[in-house]
């Protein structure tokens, strides 16, 4: 695991995602590669934070350890599933948007794209009373799918703002109903 190589390429796709698009065109990395070199230890650095703010907050309330640290899995587990099936439902509804069917270019599109959001998502987590403001800082992936679409997917311009709308649904419900499973089992009661 390269931790330059993360951090360059996290502020390279926030700093000047157009440009750096094309160079992820460019390379040969499947979605294992990407998923295990990119994703997997930002989303790690996501649970340690959320375990970390959580910890001043929610242990000065009277709850547990072991609840502060279940919370910490799941986001892990739902930050997992929602990049995981996002990129597999968004790649399988290409051709609807007359985009190139390719899983590692949809795999790489969630996952670079989901750059800002993971920043955020690390931060908030570190100090949750800013959550709103880093959430808002996330809402620049929406910026960084766009920038994305067409080196990753071949979208063309007329369907890319379609292509978003549907995919930004998705990713919403797909959240939406892991929050509701977790709710169902009682997990989500730590949250």
């Amino acid at each position: 695991m390269d931790f330059n190589k993360i951090y360059n390429r996290a502020k390279n796709i926030i700093i000047k995602p157009v440009e750096e698009w094309e160079v992820v065109k460019g390379e040969t990395e499947d979605k294992k590669e990407v998923i295990l070199n990119y994703a997997l230890p930002l989303l790690v650095l996501i649970a340690i934070a959320s375990l970390v703010g959580s910890s001043f907050t929610k242990l000065s309330l009277g709850f547990s350890f072991l609840s502060v640290l279940v919370t910490a899995i799941i986001v892990f587990v739902v930050q997992f599933l929602v990049m995981f099936l996002s990129a597999f439902i968004i790649n399988e509804l290409a051709p609807s948007f007359g985009s190139k069917k390719d899983i590692n270019a949809a795999f790489k599109l969630v996952i670079y794209a989901s750059t800002a959001s993971y920043v955020a998502s690390i931060l908030s987590g570190l100090i949750p009373v800013l959550s709103v403001l880093f959430g808002i800082f996330g809402l620049y992936s929406i910026y960084l799918f766009w920038t994305g679409l067409t080196p990753m997917m071949e979208t063309p311009e007329n369907k890319k703002v379609g292509y978003i709308i549907v995919s930004f649904l998705i990713i919403v419900a797909i959240t939406l109903i892991l929050g509701a499973i977790f709710r169902a089992i009682g997990l989500a009661s730590m949250l």
